[in-house]
Order: C-alpha cells, then structure tokens, then sequence
C-alpha cells in the first residue's frame, strides 16, 4: 500500500487524463474500421458482397449520379440495422493516384505531414483536397491519394440510403486474403479498361505500376510494361483477370488502416466515438483519485492502532520506512530533469503549418521553443496575421523583409519566427539551472 501510494502520489488528474488522451489519441480511424461489418467491391460496373458473392449491376438512371447508383446497388447488398454496420468499399485502383517518396524522416505521422505539404508539388494538375494513405514504417515506398471531395459525395449517397459508409480502399489491395497481408506479395489486378500490378512487402506499399489495356495492345507499351513488371522482386504472385475471382471470395474483407481512406462525414463519427471514450477514461481516472485521496486516512486510523500494540516492534520499520521515502523522494528529484523538459511538438507544429502556408515552406527550424520558417507565399502579412490568431503561437514577428525576387508564381519570399505557446525554456532551466560537469 506504501509503495502504490508512493508511485501515484506523484502524478496529478491533469497527468493521468493527459496519459489517457496519448493511449487514445490514434484511436480514432481504428474505433471507425471497428465498425466495419460488410466489405463491398466494384468490379466493371457490378458491385459485389465479398461475404456472400450476391451482386448488383451499378447503372446510374436518368438524373442519378455514379455515387447515388453506387448506393443503391449497396443497398440490395446490404440490410440496415439498428446499431452501426460500417461498409469498406473496395474501388478500382485506377481512380486513386500514386507517387513514389524517399524522405529522410521517421515515423508515419511526420511522413504525412511532409508528404501532405508537398502535395501541390508532387500532384500539381489536381488542385482539389486529397486524403493521403500510406505505411509509415519505411522512409520510402508509394504514397496513395484519393480526392476528399469524391469520398465524401460516396459518404452522403450511402447516407441517403441509411448505409454508413466507414472507408473506401484500392481494390487491388484486397486481392490478399486476411491472413496473407505481412507476407511479401505481388498483386495483379486486371479488368477491361486497366492491369494493376502492386508489390506489398509486410504490408508496405513498395511499388505501383497501372496501365490502361488499350496501350497493352501497342507492343512497344506491352513491351515496356513486361520489362518494368519483371523488376520487381520475387515474391507470391495473386492475379485477378475476372468478376469470379471476388463471386468465390465468401470473405469479409479485413481493412487495411494505413491505406483506407475516410470520408470527413466518417472522420467526424469517428471523433465523436474517440471524445465518449476521453470522457468515460476521465470519468474513471477521477473516481480512482478520489479513492486514493482517502486511502491515506483509512491507511493511517489502521496504522495507528497497530502501532499503539506494536510500537517497539515496529520502531526499525519506522526507520526503514522513511529512508524508503526519502529515497523515492530523492529518484524523483533526479528524474524530473527529464519528466518536465518541455514538449515541443514538431508534428502538431507542421500539421499546423500545413493548414496556412499553401505553396511551398523552404526551411523550418526549431530551437528552445522558437520556430523560424522561411519559404513563400502569395501574402506574407496575411500569412503573419493568420499565425497570430492561432493559440498554439505567439510572438510572431519578421525574421527577414520579404521579397518577390525569386518567388515568381510562387509568391513573395518570407521568413517568419514566432514561439509556441505550451513550450515554458526559462521557467524549465530556473527550476532545473544547468549543472557544469
């Protein structure tokens, strides 16, 4: 009971909610794919339950768009219940666009934001939002987009039909059963107007190759596309050329996360899941604390009454007893050099920035809590103005004059420096002053 009390005495509320929301901050897309209870594949106009191989033939009548079709063919598919039944909708692989990265940075989330900043650059003729999907676990690979807009018109045709419509993903990746997905594999998918090939290596999208089936008949394209095939490694090789291959599935499809792409309607479901969940985890942490307020006084009425019979026995555990606290006390000290360095969030920082700066960031520096950005835009005072209605900063001033000499289209060249608001250096080295060795 000491030691537990010991341990938890040093954490606040505020430490064990902020705990909790890093568990569950990611959760958002997995409590959304949780959801997911019928896998849909369009194949040549026909849209098939892979669980059941039952189809309908996706005809658009007069006045009616793609997506209102698409909907209605799910909903002969699929039998809306009372609770959530999320629909993965698996589409040709040929209306998602791809683009090869090789970047010098770890972790998915700052590949997104780096990616997602150089959008316009790597896919200038589509000046529309895009969702980004790819595997973080390697510095290169293929990076797979899908138009927000055409997701979300998906999500409000299902909608209309009472259909949840929780992700849509390339098809040609679920050519892999469930239990093949971390293997090394090459994916063939072939229809009438496009061949597909996909290398997928432990579940990282390795290379991309598609191809319409008009410039097949062309031998010096049917050459070129053997050629560029032919390089890829050797691996288990899964072709589909036909309707029949998902008719005989009888599978529910298993989402693959990092490469589903989420409707903002979806998203916003997903959200509301995740802040229910925050707020039952700060129900219970709260009511734990409480608890252990009153451990201490039930701890130590009982203490007091053992001690009053075995106060001479207890004397040397006494003794024991507050050279261990004075050691935890000790351990604490030591370790909160390293417990409260302030958190400078480089992450949150460029999603941020992603949000305001349109054309191009040039440079980025962070040091001690202050950030200097240099790049270019079509109004530096405006961008300076929408940085100083952020919360997160503060102290936005020039860096640098700002000149249109080298920005062309690109806008005027700025250089801004300005400090984050949760990030506290000098309170940090007053209470822990740097110690010369």
């Amino acid at each position: 009971m000491k030691a537990l009390r010991a341990t938890l005495s040093k954490y606040s509320l505020a430490d064990l909610l902020a705990a909790g929301k890093m568990l569950l901050a990611d959760s958002a897309h997995q409590d959304i794919l949780a959801t997911i209870k019928h896998s849909l594949v369009l194949h040549e106009d026909i849209l098939l339950n892979t669980a059941n191989g039952e189809y309908r033939q996706v005809a658009p009548a007069e006045g009616e768009s793609r997506e209102e079709a698409l909907a209605r063919a799910a909903r002969q598919l699929v039998t809306p219940r009372d609770e959530v039944q999320g629909i993965l909708l698996l589409l040709p692989t040929a209306e998602f666009i791809s683009t090869r990265y090789h970047l010098a940075l770890t972790g998915e989330s700052m590949l997104r934001s780096a990616l997602m900043l150089q959008a316009h650059t790597l896919i200038p003729a589509y000046e529309q939002e895009l969702l980004l999907g790819l595997n973080g676990r390697s510095q290169e690979g293929v990076a797979l987009w899908y138009p927000a807009r055409a997701a979300e018109a998906l999500f409000l045709a299902f909608q209309a039909q009472n259909l949840f419509l929780a992700a849509v993903t390339p098809r040609t990746l679920a050519l892999a059963s469930n239990d093949q997905r971390e293997q090394d594999l090459v994916l063939v998918d072939e229809d009438a107007t496009h061949v597909i090939q996909m290398e997928l290596r432990a579940g990282a999208l390795r290379s991309h190759f598609a191809l319409a089936q008009t410039d097949l008949e062309q031998p010096e394209f049917a050459e070129q596309w053997q050629a560029e095939s032919a390089r890829v490694e050797p691996a288990q090789r899964i072709r589909s050329t036909s309707q029949e291959f998902w008719t005989t599935r009888r599978e529910h499809i298993a989402p693959l996360e990092n490469y589903c792409f989420f409707p903002k309607g979806a998203e916003q479901y997903g959200r509301k899941l995740l802040k229910q969940k925050q707020k039952r985890f700060a129900g219970i942490a709260a009511g734990v604390l409480v608890v252990l307020m009153f451990l201490p006084f039930l701890g130590n009425w009982m203490q007091m009454l053992y001690l009053d019979a075995q106060i001479a026995s207890l004397r040397d555990d006494s003794a024991d007893a507050r050279r261990a606290q004075a050691a935890v006390y000790a351990m604490e000290d030591e370790w909160g050099v390293i417990s409260e360095y302030p958190r400078q969030d480089v992450a949150e920082v460029l999603v941020k920035l992603n949000e305001l700066i349109n054309n191009s960031l040039s440079t980025f520096a962070l040091e001690k809590g202050a950030v200097d950005i240099t790049g270019f835009a079509q109004d530096p005072a405006l961008l300076m103005e929408q940085l100083a209605e952020q919360e997160e900063f503060y102290d936005i001033s020039q860096s640098r004059s700002s000149s249109g000499a080298d920005g062309g289209e690109r806008g005027d060249r700025f250089g801004i420096r300005f400090s984050l608001s949760e990030v506290d250096f000098a309170a940090y080295e007053e209470r822990h002053p740097a110690v010369e060795q």
